[in-house]
Formats: structure tokens, C-alpha cells, sequence
């Protein structure tokens, strides 16, 4: 064995990462065309935008597993997605109101307390009729955001599979 004494190792934090950046970047690219890639991707978007809170990892999964997307890729997307899809709650349920005409659910928390402490029932069934409402409106707006961010993501994506992939500080030796 030959040991290369003139190299010193990285600093523990810094190999670390980027171990771990490499790998995540080999999963995402492993045996997935730059199609398969953008499409995970735009559906872990919009799959993380469903308006159900709790149920968008079980989505992906479903999608990744059905149409044999990138697992990583899917789900790193919905993860992402949490903190824009929590304030679009609200609007899905809106813009599903105004397409069914009916009057806006108040959204008072003072007002549901109370409800939740003389009569549960319904509370619940408002939460049902909000869900359905948001269901609603995140279907029309789901193959916009999809095919938007397929649309985008495919040329990038075309353009870097192309490239060689870079070469680790840790493979190049000193000469």
C-alpha cells in the first residue's frame, strides 16, 4: 500500500459535508434521465403544496413508486415546500370558496375555541368542508404548478447531465 504523506486530510467538519453532498448528488442522479429528474422534482412541488397538512410525503411516495421517479428528489421537494404550503392553505380553501360560490369559512380562533367547547360536531364538519374547499382550489392550480416547473427544470437539468460530473478534493492528488 502507498500512502501520499504530502496530503493533508480535511478538517472533519468540512469532509463530512461534503461526503454527505456528494452522496446525496450521486442519489439523485443515479439511473434517472434528466425528464425523470425534472418530473420528480415538479411533483414533489406540487405534492407539497397539497393543502391536507400531513399528507404530502405519503403522495410522493405514492407517485415516486407509480410512475418510478427519483425518491430523493421527490421527497426533498415536498420537505422543502412545507413553509409556503402552510400560509397556501388558506388560499386553496379561499379560491375553492369562490369557485363553489359559497360564503368564506371564518378562520377565528377565538370563534373555534368556543365551538370546539360547545359543540365539536361542528367544528369538525367545518374542517371537512375547508379541506374539500382547499382540495378544490389546489386543483386547479396543481397542473399549472407542475407543468411550470417541469417546463423550467428540463432544460437545466438536459444542460447538466451533460456536464462531467466534478471531480472530489479528496481524489485529486498533489503533483
Amino acid at each position: 500500500m502507498t500512502q501520499m504523506l504530502d496530503v493533508e486530510p480535511p478538517s472533519p467538519r468540512m469532509g463530512y459535508v461534503q461526503v454527505r453532498a456528494a452522496r446525496l448528488v450521486a442519489l439523485l442522479r443515479t439511473g434517472h434521465t434528466p425528464e425523470k429528474i425534472a418530473l420528480s422534482i415538479a411533483l414533489g412541488i406540487t405534492f407539497g403544496l397539497f393543502p391536507i397538512f400531513g399528507t404530502t410525503t405519503l403522495l410522493c411516495l405514492v407517485a415516486a413508486f407509480t410512475l418510478r421517479l427519483n425518491h430523493p428528489a421527490i421527497q426533498i421537494t415536498n420537505q422543502l415546500m412545507y413553509p409556503i404550503q402552510i400560509p397556501l392553505i388558506v388560499v386553496f380553501i379561499r379560491l375553492g370558496e369562490s369557485m363553489l360560490g359559497v360564503a368564506p369559512i371564518p378562520f377565528s380562533a377565538t370563534l373555534m375555541l368556543a365551538e370546539l367547547r360547545t359543540n365539536p360536531a361542528v367544528i369538525v364538519e367545518r374542517f371537512g368542508t375547508a379541506s374539500l374547499h382547499g382540495i378544490l382550489g389546489w386543483i386547479l392550480v396543481a397542473p399549472v404548478v407542475a407543468s411550470l416547473t417541469y417546463a423550467a427544470l428540463l432544460p437545466i437539468l438536459r444542460v447538466a447531465s451533460r456536464r462531467p460530473a466534478a471531480v472530489a478534493p479528496a481524489a485529486v492528488s498533489n503533483r
